[in-house]
Order: structure tokens, then sequence, then C-alpha cells
């Protein structure tokens, strides 16, 4: 065999050769394409997808939740002039309720603030979140479940209670002093037995008797309590 002939063959051997390795890649591309799923695709990695609550759990979460919240609020602007007769029944049962729902509380938010933090592109420190921040949550949570019912009794008497006018017995008054909110109270006894505090600002009718007088309150009465608009000094 001659040079040139030579040459010719090993020409078309890498050739040849260069067809075969374009087979040989073009069939691996079809195989990729075939095995390829939505989920995998040859594009760079997606960030995690990020947790949301089931949508069986979110209406009865968003339910309980705006009762606490709801509560809550009716309890700082209303309880302070509703007399709740279950009150004193219902005292020491909250206290039970807000250690009862301490550690499940608790669980719910540690829970909850692990997921924040993986989907958090820069997380909190360590201190702020889980020795300032997550104690915080948990007490103010499960007080504000264990306060709410006496938010609801407030609305509730004084949606469904009728006109009344009703005698008390004043066993303490405090001095008018400068404070942001209610700056001038008195409590009061019902009946020999529920003892109650008043926000006397805009419900005093004349001056305020010493304690040990008897003095008329007048509002809306239900079974739940006596919702006070007015007190009437004699």
């Amino acid at each position: 065999m001659n040079p040139d002939e030579q040459e010719t063959a090993r020409i078309e051997a890498r050739l040849l050769a260069i067809g075969e390795a374009q087979v040989r890649d073009m069939k691996a591309r079809e195989a990729a394409q075939k095995n390829r799923t939505p989920w995998n695709f040859d594009a760079p990695a997606k960030e995690p997808r990020r947790w949301t609550l089931p949508r069986k759990y979110r209406v009865p979460v968003l339910l309980v939740v705006a009762y606490t919240v709801i509560g809550t609020v009716l309890g700082l602007s209303l309880a302070h002039q509703f007399i709740w007769f279950g009150e004193v029944a219902y005292g020491p049962l909250a206290w039970l309720l807000f250690l009862g729902l301490l550690p499940v509380i608790a669980a719910i938010w540690f829970i909850a603030a692990r997921i924040a933090q993986a989907q958090e592109s820069r997380a909190r420190s360590w201190a702020g979140r889980w020795l300032v921040a997550y104690p915080a949550w948990v007490v103010l949570s499960a007080c504000m479940v264990a306060t709410a019912p006496w938010g609801w009794a407030a609305l509730l008497g004084w949606a469904f209670g009728s006109p009344a006018r009703v005698e008390v017995q004043v066993t303490s008054v405090e001095q008018r002093h400068a404070r942001r909110g209610c700056n001038h109270t008195a409590t009061f006894e019902l009946q020999g037995a529920t003892s109650f505090r008043i926000c006397l600002h805009r419900r005093l009718e004349g001056a305020m008797p010493p304690a040990g007088s008897t003095v008329e309150v007048s509002g809306m009465l239900s079974w739940l309590g006596l919702y006070v608009e007015q007190v009437h000094a004699r």
C-alpha cells in the first residue's frame, strides 16, 4: 500500500470514528429526552418549594386565630365596663387553661419557627429567635386564648342584654391620676358577692361617694352579666 492509500485509510477511519461518536451522542440525548420528567430538567436547581398549611386545616386555624384575636381586642375595649357573672367560676379555669396551653402552643410555635428559619434567606440570630421572640410569643398566645372569653362575654352581654338599673355597693374609689386610658376607677360589689372594677371616665353622674356607700349603675343586663353604661352617684 502506497503512502497515499495509507493516508486515505487513516482519514476514513477518523471520519468513521467521529460519525460513530456523533451517533452515540445522539442516542444518549434521545434516551435522556425520553426519561426526562417535569421535575428533572437540565436547568439550574430551583429553590425548594415553600411550605404552606394544608387546605383542610386552613379554615379551623383561621377560626381559632379570629376567635382569639377578636376576643382579646374586645376584652381590652369592653371588659373594663362589663360585670361578667361567670368570671368567678372561670377565673381558676383560665389559669389551668393557660398552663395547659403552654406546651401545646410551644410545640406549634417551635415547628413554625423552624419552618420559617428554613425558608429565610438570612435567618435571625439564634439568641433573638429562641431566647426572646419564641418565649414571648408562646406566653402571649396562651394568655390571649385563655382571656378571650372575657371579651366575647362582654360583647354578647351588651348585644343581647336589656336596659336595667341595679344597686351596687362602693368598696373602693381610686383617686384621679394622669395616665393613658382610664384615669378614674372604682370597685363595686354586686349582691354582696361579685366584686368588679368599673372605669368612671365619662360614666359617672354626680360626685362619687366614699367607700361603703350605695349607688346605682345602669346598662344592659343579660344572663351573662351587666354591661355598665352609667354610674349614678347619690
